[in-house]
């Protein structure tokens, strides 16, 4: 029971992320502080009251209509919210309660919620959160190419700064898969995440390059968009993941195309970017076991 309570509020805690995701995608490629103004409606501009912003619950009690002005609120909103919950939700049991037993090596004994999160053990709940970050920071890239819109290069300066500001130094358990060109041990993950983040940019920056003469404003947007994402993918996780990656990936777009000319309904590659690494994220020590090298 205290298991699903804990995994309950980290899905809420998910879910507040998500709602703050989508402000960041609308107000980040428009130049916009996501920090000063509160929440406030696109059509008339009346600030969305505290129990209206609840996630999901807020859009589906208002029956997706602005309070003030009964204007449509788009559903993408509460999905958002929805998917960010679901993620951290189901992340909660198959790392943070499991002892990592997701990843290659596992860090700990399954311990469920008493010992990782009530009694704190720092190494589940600091990788818990460095996956969940790589998540959020992949879905604001997601909605932002949904949107049409160039991702800001803040979004991945960030993540680069976290990551080299000394956490794949200090955490070296963030990468299990970690280079075997290195071999002074220290440098083995750091070096990881500068491999896996030059891997995942030039894998989009080639045909990026290639077809830069012939390619429509849309198609080069989107695949520098890609090389950014991707590249972040690689530094959060490393070389050997962000390869596994990109192939689930270019698997995941060809789905999604037919998705799209069956029902009609486009879905960013990037947000199909944010599904596979999430499944990599679950079944990274069984991938690890298939494809390797």
């Amino acid at each position: 029971m205290l298991d699903f309570v804990t995994a309950l509020w980290l899905g809420f805690v998910g879910a507040c992320i998500g709602s703050f995701l989508n402000v960041v995608a609308y107000r980040m490629p428009r130049g916009m502080s996501v920090v000063w103004k509160p929440s406030h409606c696109p059509k008339c501009g009346h600030d969305i009251r505290a129990r209206d912003n609840l996630p999901v619950l807020g859009w589906l009690l208002l029956r997706g209509r602005c309070r003030d002005c009964g204007e449509p609120i788009a559903p993408r909103y509460a999905i958002v919210e929805g998917f960010m919950g679901i993620a951290f939700f189901g992340l909660a049991y198959i790392e943070l309660f499991s002892g990592a037993a997701n990843l290659p090596d596992a860090l700990a004994d399954p311990v469920g919620a008493l010992d990782s999160v009530v009694n704190p053990n720092w190494e589940l709940l600091t990788l818990y959160g460095f996956h969940g970050l790589l998540l959020s920071l992949l879905m604001a890239m997601g909605l932002i190419d949904q949107d049409g819109q160039r991702i800001p290069w803040s979004l991945p300066l960030f993540a680069g700064i976290v990551v080299t500001a000394g956490l794949a130094y200090e955490c070296w358990y963030f990468y299990p898969e970690r280079t075997r060109n290195i071999h002074v041990w220290e440098w083995k993950a750091p070096f990881d995440a500068l491999f896996g983040a030059m891997w995942g940019a030039v894998a989009w920056s080639i045909p990026q390059l290639v077809l830069r003469r012939r390619s429509s404003p849309a198609m080069k947007r989107f695949l520098r968009n890609a090389a950014i994402a991707s590249a972040v993918t690689g530094a959060f996780l490393g070389l050997r993941p962000v390869v596994r990656i990109f192939g689930l990936w270019l698997g995941g777009i060809i789905a999604a195309r037919g998705l799209r000319n069956a029902m009609n309904v486009r879905f960013s590659p990037l947000l199909v970017l944010w599904g596979v690494t999430l499944l990599h994220l679950s079944l990274w020590g069984r991938l690890s076991d298939l494809f390797s090298w």
